[in-house]
C-alpha cells in the first residue's frame, strides 16, 4: 500500500513513525514536506530566557531510519476519488492512503499588537528583556486572541517573563494576561485551570479573563467592557487558520473537516491530523495521538490488527519557572506519561525517536520535570469550546462607547 503524508511537523512524523512500526514493510511511505528539516517549537518560548531553543532536524534523518521517499514540496490539492495529490510544482503523485498533516497557517493575533511567534526570532521578545533590565518598561500585556491559538506559549511567557523581571532585581514590573476564556486553559480542565490561576498569582502576574485585548490608539482596550489598560507593551501569539486545502471540505476557517477517526468528510482514503484538521483545541500532544489513531486505522485496513488508541486526550506540560507540579485528569490512575523525558510534545514515537538518536531537545529544566502537567478527554472539550467561541465573538461584536465594532 502507497501511503503517502503530507506534512513534516510533529502529526506527519508521529504518523509517519508509526505506519513503519504498525506496518513494517508492507507500506511503501512517502514523506512531502515543504521545508527540509523538522522544527521541534516548544521550548523556542523558552529561548529568549537562554533556558532551550527551538531544535531542527534534518527530515533526511527520518526518510532513510524509515527507508521513506522524502519530496520537499508542499501539497497544492486532492482528489480523492482518483487517490491523486498535486504538488505546488505541478508534479502527480498517486496513493492508496493519504495523511494531510500540513499544520495550520499562523496569523497575526492582534492588530497592533507584537506577534511572538513559536521558532522566530528570539531577539523579538529579547529586546523587551533587555529594556526590561535597563528600566525602560515597566508595563506588560501578554494578550490571547480569539479563535484558534496556541494558548500555552501565551501563558509561559508571562509566568517567565516575571520570574526574570524579579531576577533582574526589577519588584516593580507589571505583567497582564489578557484572554477570551472564562479562565486559564479552561479547555483543559477545571483543575488545570485553577493550577495555572494559582501559579500566576504566586508569580505576580495579573489576570483579564473574558476579555478580547484591542489595540486602538496605542493604548490597549478590553471589550466588552471597554476597559483601557496602561501598559508599555502588548505581546500576542499568532491565530490560526486552516490550510484550505484544494480538493478538501473545510470549514469557514480552512480547517479541514474529519470524522471522529480522523477521515476527511465525504473521502474514502484521505485522512487529516494535526492544527489543520477541524478541532476544539490545536495542540501538539493531540496531534500525536489523532496521528496514531489514523496510522492504527489504515494499518487495520492492511488486515494487520492493530488496536484503536482511543479517544485522543489531552497531555501536555506548561514550563512554569523552577518547580516541578504535576497534575492527572481524573480517572487517570498512575499511568505514566507518553513524552520521553526530555520532551515536551506528548508522543509515542516521535519523542522516544528523537531521544533514541540523540536529538532529544533539552533545556528549561527538561521541560517536563519544571511544569503542570495535564490529561483529559477531548470528548469533555468540545461543549466548552463551542461556548468558548460564541462568548469571544460576542465580545468582538460589541459596540464600544464610540459604536464601533471590533
Amino acid at each position: 500500500m502507497h501511503i503517502i503524508i503530507a506534512g513534516g511537523g510533529v502529526a506527519g512524523l508521529e504518523a509517519l513513525l508509526a505506519l513503519k512500526a504498525m506496518a513494517g514493510d508492507k507500506a511503501r511511505l512517502t514523506l512531502v514536506a515543504p521545508d527540509p528539516d523538522f522544527v521541534y517549537k516548544p521550548l523556542a518560548v523558552a529561548e529568549p530566557f537562554g533556558l532551550g531553543h527551538a531544535h531542527e532536524v534534518p527530515l533526511t534523518r527520518f526518510a532513510e531510519d524509515t527507508g521513506t521517499e522524502l519530496i520537499v514540496d508542499a501539497l497544492a490539492s486532492v482528489d480523492d476519488g482518483f487517490g491523486r495529490a498535486v504538488l505546488t510544482d505541478g508534479r502527480t503523485l498517486y496513493y492508496d492512503q493519504l495523511i494531510v498533516a500540513t499544520g495550520g497557517r499562523p496569523v497575526p493575533g492582534v492588530a497592533g499588537a507584537t506577534t511572538w511567534w513559536p521558532g522566530g526570532d528570539s531577539e523579538l521578545y529579547g529586546g523587551l528583556l533587555r529594556d526590561l533590565d535597563e528600566g525602560y518598561v515597566k508595563r506588560i500585556a501578554v494578550v490571547i486572541p480569539p479563535g484558534a491559538v496556541w494558548p500555552l506559549p501565551a501563558y509561559e511567557l508571562a509566568l517567565m517573563t516575571a520570574g526574570e523581571a524579579r531576577a533582574m532585581g526589577h519588584d516593580d514590573v507589571e505583567v497582564t494576561v489578557v484572554t477570551p476564556e472564562r479562565a486559564p486553559l479552561s479547555l483543559f480542565g477545571t483543575e488545570a485551570s485553577d493550577a495555572v490561576a494559582e501559579e500566576l498569582d504566586r508569580a505576580g502576574v495579573r489576570l483579564r479573563a473574558g476579555a478580547v485585548g484591542e489595540v486602538r490608539d496605542k493604548r490597549l482596550t478590553l471589550e466588552p467592557a471597554g476597559e483601557q489598560l496602561d501598559v508599555q507593551r502588548v505581546f500576542t501569539v499568532p491565530r490560526i487558520l486552516g490550510p484550505a486545502i484544494e480538493g478538501l471540505p473545510s470549514d469557514e476557517e480552512g480547517f479541514i473537516t474529519v470524522d471522529d477517526l480522523g477521515r476527511v468528510l465525504g473521502c474514502h482514503r484521505t485522512w487529516a491530523a494535526g492544527d489543520g484538521a477541524v478541532s476544539p483545541i490545536k495542540f501538539g500532544g493531540l496531534a500525536t495521538h489523532q496521528a496514531r489513531r489514523i496510522a492504527a486505522a489504515i494499518t487495520r485496513e492492511m488486515d494487520i490488527h492493530i488496536p484503536d488508541p482511543g479517544e485522543p486526550v489531552l497531555h501536555g506540560s506548561l514550563l512554569v519557572g523552577d518547580r516541578t507540579r504535576r497534575l492527572r485528569g481524573r480517572g487517570d490512575g498512575e499511568a505514566a506519561p507518553l513524552w520521553w523525558p526530555a520532551g515536551k510534545v506528548a508522543g509515542l514515537y516521535l519523542p522516544r525517536w528523537l531521544a533514541e538518536h540523540g536529538l532529544a531537545p533539552h533545556g528549561a529544566q527538561d521541560a517536563v520535570g519544571s511544569g503542570i502537567e495535564v490529561r483529559r478527554p477531548l470528548a469533555e472539550v468540545a461543549g466548552e469550546e463551542a461556548q468558548h467561541r460564541k462568548d469571544a465573538a460576542q465580545a468582538r461584536a460589541t459596540p464600544d462607547a464610540a459604536g464601533r465594532v471590533a
